[in-house]
């Protein structure tokens, strides 16, 4: 008997059917699939769009950056200190949020 003959019947029945485990964990598991091909679909796009923003950002900063190399080391340095500095703010965050919990 397949899920929807399974849910006809009971539906139809006057009292509650047995509780089947397996027939719980198919549904959840059908609808967890759904979710997930809908998920994997939007992650994918959402990294292509963010993926050709990137190309075209490092297109233009290194046709720039070979007229003004130095501008351009100093722009990355000061880039590279930026995330680090907001990383070590996120860890420590994370950090200050686990040890408020206890």
């Amino acid at each position: 008997m397949d899920t929807e003959a399974r849910l006809r019947a009971a539906l139809r029945a006057a009292a509650a059917p047995a509780r089947d485990p397996g027939f719980a964990l198919a549904v959840i598991r059908a609808a967890e699939a759904g979710r997930y091909k809908k998920e994997a679909a939007r992650s994918v796009l959402r990294a292509g769009g963010v993926a050709a923003a990137a190309a075209a950002l490092a297109a233009l900063g290194l046709d720039w950056a070979a007229g003004n190399p130095a501008a351009f080391q100093n722009g990355v340095l000061s880039a590279a200190g930026l995330i680090s500095l907001v990383g070590l703010a996120r860890l420590m965050s994370a950090r200050a949020r686990v040890l408020l919990k206890r």
